[in-house]
């Protein structure tokens, strides 16, 4: 299995460099539309759509509420938007955790809302975040998140002893999401001497709200496992050999990316 996870998340992370530094721009919004679309497939699970027609309607409302934001959404509504998915996400798992998985995000109107939330808001990050930063800005951001997911696997499995959630997600320890946030840390900080584009504030912050982003991004990560422990899914799909659906593998970029979008973005008009 771990073969099978790290072959298929090396080719996915292939494909996504090259479409990154070669892809046109029309094409990269088109990929990233793609994504969110199908994750959205995926997400209608979660509320248990079973019927196709509804499922279809329902996963193509991120992309055209993405295209809409692309149009002229403004930098303090795409803010507001993100505090607003943050905190859902805070709440949601704090919720579940503290009533022993009991309480969770029970409406099928509610996640479907927050599905088309963190969809669009991500896919809208993904576009713009290349227009304006620029490419290497952004592979920055996602290697600084795959660390995080990998500190925190390994380091979890060495030495992971206090649960950080185990009514949410039982595998997950502190000593991991430490691990994790130092291995991004680094990441971010070697990243900033070997790309072109300046840092949107001095190093040491960057380095250190890079870390926090990260540690962040496992709200992701556990929001979708509260959803899929709410229809008793272990993973989202099986679209992907190793790692189940596009959400199980997208699932800590939804909120991140945003989060690093905002951070080059109001960063670059502080200065």
């Amino acid at each position: 299995m771990l073969k099978q996870r790290i072959l298929t998340a090396s080719l996915l992370a292939l494909l996504a460099i090259a479409a990154l530094f070669i892809a046109p721009d029309w094409l990269w919004s088109g990929l990233i539309l793609l994504i969110a679309t199908i994750g959205a497939w995926e997400w209608g699970g979660f509320a248990r759509i079973t019927k196709t027609w509804q499922r279809v309607l329902y996963a193509v409302l991120p992309a055209g509420i993405t295209l809409l934001a692309l149009q002229g959404l403004t930098l303090p509504v795409s803010l507001g938007w993100l505090v607003m998915e943050m905190l859902l996400l805070m709440l949601v798992v704090t919720r579940y955790q503290k009533s022993s998985g009991k309480q969770g995000l029970d409406s099928p109107i509610f996640i479907l809302l927050a599905g088309i939330l963190g969809l669009a808001l991500f896919a809208f990050a993904m576009i713009q975040f290349r227009a304006a930063a620029g490419p290497a800005a952004l592979l920055l951001s996602l290697f600084t998140i795959w660390a995080m997911d990998t500190g925190a696997y390994f380091t979890g499995r060495r030495f992971g002893k206090h649960k950080l959630a185990p009514h949410v997600s039982p595998g997950k320890t502190w000593e991991g999401v430490w691990g994790g946030a130092v291995l991004a840390g680094l990441v971010a900080l070697i990243g900033t001497f070997l790309i072109s584009e300046p840092t949107p504030i001095s190093l040491l912050p960057f380095v250190l709200l890079s870390a926090f982003i990260a540690m962040f991004s496992v709200f992701g990560d556990l929001f979708e496992s509260v959803l899929k422990r709410q229809v008793d899914l272990k993973d989202s799909g099986q679209l992907l050999p190793g790692h189940g659906g596009i959400l199980d593998r997208i699932d800590s970029l939804l909120i991140a990316m945003p989060m690093f979008y905002l951070l080059w973005s109001l960063g670059v008009l502080l200065q």
